[in-house]
Parts: C-alpha cells; sequence; structure tokens
C-alpha cells in the first residue's frame, strides 16, 4: 500500500472559516453556497470562509452559516492579526445552482444572493476583489494557499470535471 499525499492541510466545512499566518492550503466545495478568500500580501496572511444563506433569520443572528456574519467576521479577524483593507485582495467563488429539477431555481436564487452579499460586505469595507469565479450550473472545488495567495478552482460538472485554474486572489 502506498501513501497519497493530500494536496491540502485543512478542509473548510460549511459555516466555517480561518486566518492562517503560514502557508496553510486551504481545501471547500462549493454548490450556492460561497467562499471569500482574503489575502494580505504584506503580512503573507490569508483568510477563507464558508457560508450557506446571504442573511440569518432573527434567531439565528451570529453562526457563520450565514453571509453577512461570516464576510464580517472573516475582515474583523484579518484586521485583528494586522490586515489593512489597503494590502486586502479578495476572491469570491462559488454561488452556483448545481441543483436539477424544481429545486433548481430556488438554488439559482440563493447562489446569486450569497455572491451580492459577499461582494457588498467587500465593496463596504474597501476590499478589492482581484477574482471572482460564481454562479453558473455547476459546483466548484477550491485550492487557497493561505502563504502566497494562490487559488486553484475547479468546476465540476455532472458526469466529469474540468480544471479551470487561476494564478491567485
Amino acid at each position: 500500500m502506498t501513501s497519497q499525499r493530500r494536496n491540502f492541510d485543512v478542509f473548510l466545512r460549511p459555516g466555517e472559516l480561518g486566518v492562517f499566518a503560514g502557508g496553510q492550503r486551504v481545501k471547500t466545495i462549493l454548490g450556492s453556497c460561497v467562499a471569500v478568500c482574503l489575502w494580505d500580501r504584506r503580512r503573507r496572511l490569508g483568510g477563507i470562509n464558508h457560508f450557506l444563506l446571504p442573511r440569518p433569520e432573527d434567531h439565528d443572528r451570529s453562526s457563520m452559516r450565514y453571509g453577512t456574519v461570516a464576510c464580517t467576521q472573516l475582515i474583523q479577524r484579518m484586521y485583528a492579526r494586522g490586515a489593512r483593507p489597503e494590502n486586502l485582495t479578495a476572491a469570491v467563488v462559488g454561488g452556483g445552482a448545481p441543483i436539477r429539477g424544481r429545486r433548481r431555481m430556488a438554488s439559482e436564487r440563493i447562489g446569486d444572493a450569497n455572491t451580492r452579499v459577499a461582494l457588498m460586505i467587500l465593496a463596504e469595507h474597501g476590499i478589492s476583489v482581484q477574482r471572482q469565479v460564481t454562479g453558473g450550473d455547476h459546483g466548484r472545488k477550491l485550492l487557497f494557499g493561505t502563504g502566497d495567495g494562490t487559488l486553484h478552482v475547479r468546476t465540476l460538472l455532472h458526469s466529469h470535471n474540468h480544471d479551470r485554474e487561476g494564478s491567485g486572489v
């Protein structure tokens, strides 16, 4: 038996976020969910979230499952580690509608709303979006290098995968 090396250090689940000073490789998988990746080029500090819905209901205002909470928390945690808005670049990934059939329309609306919330909060903080890979009728797998800001996005189609990789955040 041979051992395989994972191509990631951290797997980020829905409703989670992380800020990493070292060169961590963070992986997540998105459908209508959205991930925001932030990278501070001066501090070599990276952060990422993964949220499911744009806004919380009245009773659940602190859950990272919601874009308004997860994006604000990610930015605040980056600032707490010394990041400044002028040194931050962002990528917004996900917001697709990979579900087929009758539920597709709801998934499409959620994905679009998730994307809008992420872009709105980044704009409110003056953070430049360098890369946006959102929408469509498919999911995505992403790998984010927090030490150098690299971002690789793979499009997940229904029966086969297509790679669409890019240089970074």
